[in-house]
């Protein structure tokens, strides 16, 4: 098995680290070595505290041999503790051999031990440190023996030394060593200690740090941060999901060139006291993001602080309001409705009374009388704009109350073929018009009222035509939809998480203005000479019974698109 499997990637690139430390290390000591013997064989000198004999040198190269094996093992060796562990002890050895050659007992190298001890602690700490200082005890304590007892001859020595000199120089060195063991092993797991407190809290920093960027990352808010000057300098996903911009492309911009209407906010905060305490307070502001789509947003700032408490800038969490203002306009609208539906409804039945009888009495006078050719066109312009006023109070009244919706389940193409059919063949069907028909997912049912469906289709190709007098284009495309509608009718429970009809009615004509296309679905409200206004008011009211969706894409001089969901499925819920 590999040995470094049982230790973590970077304590390997740690211990690494060290094992070339301990090399570079070696070969400065043995630069100094030869330096220094160099030095003073060109002074003829024979030695200073180093017998200079070829023995010596041959030692020395030796080592740095060894040196350059252990550098070009380095990268192939599987098991880096115990490699490091071999050439503490072969350092050992050769520091042996070093007081051998430099006169044993007479030496200045069983001090170079020393630095064996203090790097075994910090390769291997406490134990390594205590094992350094048994080993260079016992081979120095080793070579003092051999050199009492004679049984090696050092190089230059002339007098065999005395068996007080040799114990108490043994002492001395065993003392050292024990106490460099001892200090330098605290010291090390001292290190260790702070060492390992430092990578927890770093640990614990970068986990919080995470954390605080998830939870940034994933608020369902877009947040920024600007400095003083009001360069952006951070903002999470949301934002940029918001703004449709990526953050790199956001980040040093000034944020009044983003938000041009925020520099007064921005001032206000500025002239408050920095311990003033503001209440939360919501701001809009209308945004036209890269795709050219106005967006409203909703936002509130606060001042961003250092530790000390001294503001550095401000921090802006904003919300894409455009839905929500939809819907308020859309319910200010209902309301309008609502009001003109309530007082108009009693009128038009106390209009439609008395001319019902002003029609009929005419008819009769019509017939019954004698009248010239002037006589005869004024009765008939009289009873046409009668029968015109008739149909205008028939239409409101559908819009005002409109009748009990009947749902089952039918096949929405095949009310759209009936009422292109009977369009093609209605007098509202002029020459130069060109229908053409699409089909998407083949047969689509829905739980709808037929008749009104058709009054649907009718009233939308009606006014397809109208905006193409002198002939065009009238596409018609139905399709199944899978879309989480905004704005519209989406608001109710019942416009959510539903398969859906599309169909999509668009003509070739000049478009609407978009000042115009708020309003095309009030009462009342028409372009057109001689129109009504109610056209696509009823058609809005059918489609809201139906818990429906109708929307209009239009750009002027580009036509028109009117896009109809339905919820698609042949299940029938309540009777409106």
């Amino acid at each position: 098995m590999d040995s470094n499997l049982n230790f973590p990637s970077d304590a390997q690139q740690k211990i690494l680290k060290n094992v070339k430390g301990l090399m570079v290390s070696r070969i400065i000591i043995l630069t100094l070595l030869l330096a220094i013997a160099y030095i003073f064989q060109l002074s003829e000198k024979k030695s200073f505290f180093i017998p200079m004999t070829n023995p010596f040198y041959n030692f020395i190269g030796l080592f740095y041999l060894v040196t350059i094996v252990y550098a070009f093992l380095l990268n192939r060796v599987k098991d880096l503790r115990r490699f490091t562990f071999i050439q503490l002890v072969i350092d050992h050895l050769f520091i042996a051999g070093l007081i051998y050659h430099t006169g044993g007992k007479e030496s200045f190298f069983p001090i170079a031990y020393i630095f064996t001890i203090i790097g075994s602690s910090i390769l291997f700490y406490k134990r390594g440190a205590f094992y350094s200082a048994s080993l260079s005890t016992f081979l120095y304590g080793f070579i003092l023996l051999l050199q009492l007892y004679e049984w090696i001859r050092i190089p230059g020595q002339l007098v065999t030394p005395e068996a007080g000199q040799i114990f108490y120089s043994l002492i001395t060195y065993l003392a050292a060593y024990y106490i460099v063991a001892f200090l330098s092993s605290a010291i090390s797991e001292e290190l260790k200690k702070k060492k390992s407190e430092l990578i927890q809290k770093q640990i614990d920093y970068d986990q919080l740090e995470a954390f605080n960027r998830n939870i940034i990352q994933s608020l369902d808010s877009g947040l920024l941060t600007i400095d003083l000057n009001g360069r952006i300098n951070f903002l999470n996903r949301t934002a940029e999901k918001i703004l449709s911009r990526r953050g790199e492309e956001l980040k040093n911009i000034s944020i009044y060139d983003l938000f041009p209407k925020i520099a007064g906010v921005l001032e206000e905060l500025k002239r408050k006291p920095s311990d003033f305490s503001p209440d939360y307070r919501r701001y809009e502001t209308l945004l036209s993001n890269q795709n050219g789509e106005k967006i409203y947003l909703g936002f509130s700032i606060s001042p961003l602080t250092d530790p000390e408490g001294s503001v550095i800038g401000h921090t802006l969490i904003f919300q894409d309001i455009t839905r929500f203002k939809e819907m308020e306009d859309q319910m200010k609208r209902y309301d309008r409705m609502a009001a003109i539906g309530a007082l108009a409804a009693g009128m038009a039945h106390e209009i439609r009374n008395p001319l019902a009888s002003l029609s009929g009495s005419i008819q009769m006078l019509k017939s019954e009388l004698s009248l010239d050719e002037q006589q005869e066109h004024l009765m008939a312009i009289t009873l046409r704009e009668s029968e015109r006023l008739n149909a205008l109070i028939t239409d409101f009244l559908l819009f005002a109350h409109p009748p009990q919706t009947h749902r089952s389940a039918w096949e929405i193409g095949k009310i759209l073929d009936e009422t292109v059919e009977l369009f093609i063949r209605s007098p509202a069907f002029h020459e130069g018009l060109r229908i053409t028909r699409t089909h998407g997912n083949g047969d689509i049912e829905a739980p709808v009222d037929p008749d009104q469906m058709r009054q649907v289709f009718w009233n939308l190709l009606i006014n397809a035509a109208q905006a193409i007098p002198d002939g065009g284009d009238i596409r018609i495309h139905i399709e199944k939809a899978d879309e989480t509608l905004g704005g519209g009718l989406s608001y109710h429970p019942s416009g959510r998480g539903k398969n859906w009809v599309k169909i999509m009615i668009a003509d070739s004509g000049n478009g609407i203005a978009p000042q115009e296309k708020e309003k095309i679905f009030e009462p009342f409200y028409t372009t057109k000479e001689g129109g009504t206004g109610l056209g696509l008011s009823i058609v809005h009211k059918i489609i809201e019974n139906h818990n429906g969706v109708i929307r209009v894409e239009s750009d002027v001089g580009r036509g028109s698109l009117f896009n109809v969901y339905l919820p698609a499925g042949s299940e029938v819920g309540q009777t409106n």
